[in-house]
């Protein structure tokens, strides 16, 4: 490796400490131990304090000059239990077997490493029950456990993302539960003018309103579930109001399981608004923040679709929410890639039932073949969705 490679890969692993630093600043730190060495803290039961034996581990990382060019980073687990139960060899190969899957040559892991590292522990290790909870209460969730099936306990461990959820599988209408703040009138938060998909659902001033023009993404299929990204430069949070309302005007959308609502805007100050919604889909927002934050995009507003298939996905789920979103935001050219030689035009034709509308000219990255074969330039199969 010469001089030239050591310092390009100086660089980025600076850029990905520092978007470490500004995502977790608790949890992430320097590891004075060593040079180019940190230290992650994962605690699982962050939000339950009392807790006698959390699911915490430490992660070190040590950062080898020939990172993220050629090697990957070198880790150490030092925690010996997580909670009460202990990490045994088995865990450790199948931890080091999932940072392998994950790192490819040139591209930094140490995002990816955290939120799969979190997803295996959440499922491996059962949280412990607080010793300090009101005796009915645990009285009914041990009720509850006697009379769950083994396989509901299976399902209940290996996956949550659709307990919570009242859909019909056959055609995936979803109605979102009202969160408490929500009971009353079902109104976002109009003293903080946060949009919220479900606020925008309901007819509303700003559907009436001409978007900036939006881009949607082939569809990435992950065993019978849809996934299809939604992409459009937006410089204020009127904007991006206006934008989901009016994806929400096509009803295939609209009774989507999910849509995911992330976006950045760069003030002229400056700083930069971002805000998120999960539209039920718990933790997807803000994973969906992280990625656009660690891809410094600007001014735009990402919202991921969702059609369950009925089969559950795990901890996938998010991968393939972050993957679609990531295609789209690169083959749009708001990520900056130096390989990227030039930026073409291209016209997408949005179809809703019984119409066809133009909505304008999108300017996206010239890219490789693969990456036109696994990205969003298929207009023909992306319009098949909502035929």
């Amino acid at each position: 490796m010469n001089e030239e490679q050591e310092l390009e890969n100086r660089e980025l692993q600076d850029e990905e400490m520092m978007a470490l630093e500004a995502i977790f600043p608790e949890a992430f730190e320097k590891d004075t131990a060593s040079a180019n060495a940190f230290k992650y803290t994962l605690n699982l039961d962050q939000d339950e304090p009392d807790l006698r034996s959390p699911r915490k581990v430490v992660l070190r990382f040590f950062l080898p000059p020939t990172y993220p060019n050629q090697d990957m980073p070198v880790y150490e687990l030092s925690s010996i239990y997580c909670g009460t139960k202990k990490i045994d060899d088995n865990m450790l190969d199948e931890i080091d077997a999932g940072f392998q899957s994950l790192f490819h040559p040139t591209e930094v892991v140490l995002f990816e490493w955290i939120s799969w590292l979190r997803d295996y522990l959440e499922q491996r290790v059962e949280r412990q029950a607080n010793e300090e909870q009101n005796d009915v209460e645990l009285t009914q969730s041990m009720h509850q456990l006697d009379i769950d099936t083994e396989k509901n306990k299976s399902k209940n461990k290996d996956e949550d993302e659709d307990e919570a959820f009242d859909y019909n599988p056959e055609d995936y209408v979803y109605k979102k539960p009202l969160a408490a703040n929500q009971q009353q009138d079902g109104k976002e938060d109009e003293a903080h003018d946060r949009p919220t998909v479900r606020s925008l659902m309901t007819p509303n001033k700003y559907h009436t309103e001409t978007p900036p023009p939006i881009f949607t993404s082939e569809a990435l299929l992950d065993r019978k579930s849809s996934f299809v990204a939604h992409v459009a430069t937006v410089h204020n949070v009127h904007e991006v109001k206006v934008v989901v309302s009016h994806l929400l005007q096509t009803k295939k959308i609209a009774k989507a399981t999910h849509n995911i609502l992330a976006y950045r805007i760069t003030m002229p100050d400056g700083k930069v608004l971002q805000d998120n919604d999960d539209d039920g889909e718990s933790a997807a927002g803000g994973r969906l923040s992280h990625l656009m934050q660690i891809l410094e995009v600007e001014n735009v507003v990402v919202v991921v679709t969702r059609w369950f298939g009925g089969i559950h996905l795990g901890p996938d789920r998010f991968k393939d929410i972050n993957n679609v979103a990531r295609t789209a935001l690169d083959d749009c050219g708001y990520i900056k890639d130096k390989n990227v030689k030039g930026i073409g035009t291209t016209k997408y034709i949005s179809k809703v039932p019984d119409e066809s509308v133009d909505i304008g000219l999108i300017q996206a990255s010239e890219v490789s073949k693969l990456r036109f074969l696994t990205g969003c330039f298929c207009p023909s199969q992306t319009m098949s969705i909502f035929s």
